[in-house]
């Protein structure tokens, strides 16, 4: 093993950081999407557990909810849920959700017990812990999982992580090996990425569908069919079969958990150069399939880099989990980059403002919100439409995206080390050398480029380094006392003592940046917000089998591209932006009042039109109108239909 010698960044403890301002209302919308799911049936059945794995990940995202806004009623409502879940747990410690929807269940209840014993210290937590991960310390028990269930058994080590610091029991190394052994090569795929095309083109069509047909027959059986029996060695064998690694190793969710694993797994095993593999997987996914969004497409599976293919909303919350361990582990900036975009458009474009309907995937160009997309979007009942009311995959997995996001704020190393990674308006209880230092952080970044630190309360003068990350494509600058103190990208580092009364502030220059994308394109970034077109809509509400839909559709015009300066150097618009800021609106990602616009000069592109299957496809050999027009560009996460990638229109 490698010996590590650096101090190791670590998280605040749970309820250190209070959200204020814009994201203090965006909590607020989140938990009254919470309070209309805890009414669902469909989670509880008197005192049983059902959903599958829906129900933990509901009663996480409550949990981590109760974590950052600090109300008991919260915790109360939690702790009657996971009542379901330690009454689950069988006599030999086995996690056993009532309906048995597979396997994948148990590992997202391992995660739920461990975020429950993190709020509230409960010991039953971490006694039902040590039960099941003795169960699973029999091989075979291991054996018999399969599918998503087996690819996401390394998801469980943060959970024996903690358990090993409480117990000290040597056999939760050997258990973390065996899950190991038993789990798909993440780290192989990690140093030699082999999914560079969308996942379908990866297998044969004929090879893919059954694979489907033989895990859809062994986990949901149809009642009165006669098949034979799915024993433990037929599903060792199905599981070596070239198919099914493919279904599990191209699934979204699962490969935006895998990104941790090396981090995790080594953290625990005492081998922190594993962690180098999470940033390769970061890199080869935004490689192959990213988009301007920072996330990398998924609709359901790896899609390649098209901004025409969805993007999965569960496993953008997953895969800021796992960029926050990463962070963690690394203190790479670019980790924090790509997470303040997923949170600022990924996550702000997947609800309607004010919370009342959640997609359950998106796209990076987006015209048309319907449930008719479900014919491309396998999996998803209502497409890429917004469904109003119930419980879906989207809405659970946002209860957890800000939490998660908020856990990059401030990073502590050593006693008196604090590291601002990302920015957002909160107050924060730091413990600084055994006493606790509260700051108050003013902002409206990202829409906004100032961040004032007032220091409300220090128990005398607190001697600290403090490290604060530059935002991507920004210059940043440190003023105290109305001097410049320090100016730079990328990091700035300072020595200082703080005291009750310090003020600090950070002063942002964010450019509009023109960017290429993987596949040719063009977008326009302020720092990490991505810039997007918001043509008029019309939205309309229908019943669907399941529930209620809005559909979304443009309205207006939406087929044009910015006109970009001609030059050897970094791309810049032809004629400079107009830039409209108005009053801070009291929902950040409210859809009729922007933070702010951007008006730019943008040619219409006469040839990009839908295709044979109604997608908004960007022509490869683009032809455009002579005049040009000014259109407004609006943060994308304020955005239901837009075009945030175009066709390179140059000028110049």
């Amino acid at each position: 093993m490698a010996k590590d010698r650096e101090t190791p960044l670590r998280r605040l403890p749970v309820g250190s950081v209070k959200p204020d301002g814009w994201l203090a209302k965006q909590l607020d919308i989140v938990n009254a999407l919470q309070k209309r799911m805890g009414a669902d049936p469909s989670l509880l059945e008197g005192v049983n557990w059902k959903g599958g794995e829906i129900f933990p990940r509901y009663v996480r995202g409550l949990i981590l909810l109760a974590g950052v806004l600090g109300e008991p009623q919260l915790t109360v409502k939690a702790e009657g849920y996971m009542n379901a879940i330690f009454d689950a747990a069988l006599e030999g410690g086995d996690l056993l959700p009532e309906d048995r929807d597979g396997e994948a269940p148990k590992t997202e209840a391992v995660k739920t017990l461990l975020s429950f014993y993190e709020l509230t210290g409960e010991q039953r937590a971490l006694t039902a812990l040590k039960k099941f991960f003795k169960s699973r310390f029999n091989p075979m028990s291991v054996t018999h999982s399969w599918h998503h269930a087996r690819a996401r058994l390394l998801d469980e080590v943060e959970a024996m992580d903690a358990l090993y610091r409480e117990s000290d029991l040597e056999w939760l190394k050997d258990l973390a090996e065996m899950l190991r052994d038993r789990s798909p090569d993440w780290f192989r795929l990690a140093v030699r990425f082999p999914y560079k095309k969308a996942a379908e083109k990866c297998i044969s069509p004929a090879a893919l569908k059954k694979a489907v047909r033989t895990i859809s027959q062994a986990e949901s059986p149809r009642e009165g069919k006669r098949v034979k029996p799915f024993t433990p060695e037929k599903m060792e064998a199905e599981w070596k079969r070239p198919a099914h690694q493919l279904l599990v190793e191209t699934d979204g969710v699962n490969m935006a958990k895998a990104v941790k694993y090396p981090c995790t797994y080594g953290a625990f095993m005492g081998d922190r150069e594993l962690r180098r593999l999470s940033l390769r997987l970061i890199a080869n996914l935004d490689k192959y399939h990213g988009n301007a969004t920072g996330m990398f497409s998924c609709d359901r599976r790896l899609g390649g880099n098209s901004p025409t293919r969805g993007i999965d909303i569960t496993a953008a919350v997953e895969m800021m989990e796992s960029l926050v361990s990463v962070l963690q582990a690394t203190g790479e900036g670019v980790c924090a980059d790509i997470l303040e975009q997923i949170a600022f458009n990924v996550i702000g474009a997947a609800a309607f403002d004010d919370g009342s309907a959640v997609q359950d995937v998106l796209m990076v160009n987006q015209v048309e919100c319907s449930v008719r997309r479900k014919e491309f979007f396998a999996g998803y009942p209502f497409g890429n439409a917004y469904a109003r009311g119930g419980i879906t995959r989207g809405s659970v997995a946002l209860l957890s995206a800000y939490p998660f996001f908020m856990q990059a704020l401030c990073m502590m190393r050593g006693a008196d080390e604090l590291n601002f990674f990302a920015y957002a308006p909160c107050t924060l209880d730091i413990p600084v050398r055994g006493s606790v230092l509260r700051i108050k952080e003013e902002t409206g970044y990202p829409f906004r480029n100032t961040v004032v630190f007032k220091v409300l309360e220090a128990d005398g003068d607190a001697d600290v380094r403090i490290n604060f990350r530059v935002p991507r494509g920004t210059t940043m600058q440190l003023i105290s006392g109305g001097q410049v103190v320090a100016t730079g990208s990328g990091i700035i580092s300072v020595k200082c003592t703080l005291r009750t009364g310090s003020t600090f502030m950070l002063k942002l220059d964010i450019p509009l940046l023109v960017t290429t994308n993987r596949d040719g394109t063009h977008s326009l970034y302020k720092g990490n917000v991505l810039m997007a077109t918001r043509p008029g809509s019309e939205v309309s509400v229908r019943s669907y089998p399941g529930g209620e839909a809005a559909e979304v559709n443009a309205v207006t015009k939406w087929s044009v591209a910015p006109v970009i300066a001609k030059s050897s150097g970094r791309r810049t618009l032809y004629d400079a932006e107009r830039t409209v800021v108005g009053k801070m609106p009291e929902k950040p990602f409210d859809r009729a009042n922007a933070p702010f616009e951007l008006y730019i000069r943008c040619k219409n592109v006469l040839n990009w039109d839908f295709d044979i299957n109604g997608f908004s496809l960007a022509p490869t050999a683009p032809k455009f109108s002579e005049e040009s027009i000014e259109r407004a560009f609006v943060p994308f996460g304020c955005t239901s239909v837009r075009m945030a990638q175009f066709p390179p229109c140059y000028r110049g």
